[in-house]
């Protein structure tokens, strides 16, 4: 098993020698990051006979494999990349499939591509050659989900292989096992996602976990973020197609959640400031004055027509 690591050198090195490592790991490729002094990457393989599953854990940053690379380094290949944690964004030829944990794409390494992280992210790599995978034109670079199906069971293997349980030829059959059912469902058939569809997905997301932690006092965009594994500028550019900014569609669920309450004759005995408390607002003065820009009417006021109803 092999290991690199920048932990290895000086804060002020490591990203110059990440760039070195991931070249010596996988291949000439180009890494560029918004971190310069301390970045922190991890990248542990282990050969399993023609294959090798590489995980891979680092920082922000966008690797590209350009022409210039490809001419250096003409090698033939395949790397199928299971995302474990963050979100990536991967890109070759005219696809592009945005990565959740649990996401897994293929990426062909005779062409130009772009893997993108805008956080911390894991993924597990596993390098196939050229003839593992079934000739002819490949969906790379499109999402393959592994909930379930042949997805799951490429998952289970991968995952399998990194826990470091079986003996190394075990470990080498069973990545074999993987790539056969890699080239199995690379030949199905592989449904067209809409523009803009993976994030949409993201958006989503984002949306439920506002659901689910709206009355969370401390609910921010920095916390939906690190729940969702990305950056807070990913987040907030998800927003920026959506209809309200995220802070506007917190404010309109909390002020939604609030109005219920006040018109329901079941908590009529609760105090306005402790229902403005509950559904996240922690200073009751704003609360007044946004209830009333958004409804026209204070909370007293909701609450009095909805007896009078």
């Amino acid at each position: 098993m092999a290991i690199w690591s920048t932990a290895a050198v000086a804060p002020r090195r490591q990203f110059a020698y990440w760039r070195e490592m991931i070249c010596e790991a996988f291949l000439d490729l180009t890494p560029e990051s918004p971190l310069r002094d301390g970045f922190r990457g991890r990248v542990t393989q282990q050969s399993l006979d023609r294959l090798d599953l590489a995980r891979i854990d680092s920082q922000a940053q966008r690797v590209r494999r350009t022409e210039a690379d490809i001419a250096r380094s003409p090698n033939s290949g395949y790397y199928a990349n299971l995302q474990l944690r963050g979100v990536g964004l991967t890109v070759q030829g005219d696809r592009s499939a945005v990565t959740r944990p649990g996401d897994l794409t293929v990426i062909d390494t005779a062409q130009p591509f772009t893997f993108h992280f805008d956080g911390d992210f894991q993924q597990l790599s596993l390098h196939l050659p050229a003839d593992a995978l079934p000739d002819g034109p490949l969906p790379t670079a499109t999402r393959i989900a592994t909930a379930s199906g042949l997805g799951a069971a490429i998952r289970h293997a991968l995952l399998t292989i990194d826990s470091g349980v079986l003996a190394a030829p075990s470990a080498a059959r069973v990545a074999a096992h993987a790539s056969g059912l890699l080239a199995i469902a690379l030949s199905e058939p592989v449904p067209e996602e809409p523009h803009g569809r993976p994030h949409r997905r993201l958006l989503d997301a984002a949306l439920a976990d506002i659901e689910e932690h709206v009355s969370d006092v401390d609910l921010s965009p920095r916390r939906t973020a690190e729940r969702l594994g990305i950056s807070v500028r990913l987040l907030h550019q998800l927003f920026a197609g959506h209809e309200r900014s995220y802070g506007r569609t917190v404010r309109i669920r909390r002020l939604d959640q609030a109005r219920r309450d006040l018109t329901d004759p079941r908590q009529a005995g609760r105090r306005i400031v402790d229902i403005a408390i509950a559904n996240g607002f922690i200073d009751v003065t704003h609360f007044h004055r946004v209830f009333r820009e958004t409804y026209g009417q204070t909370p007293a006021q909701c609450r009095r027509d909805a007896v009078a109803d």
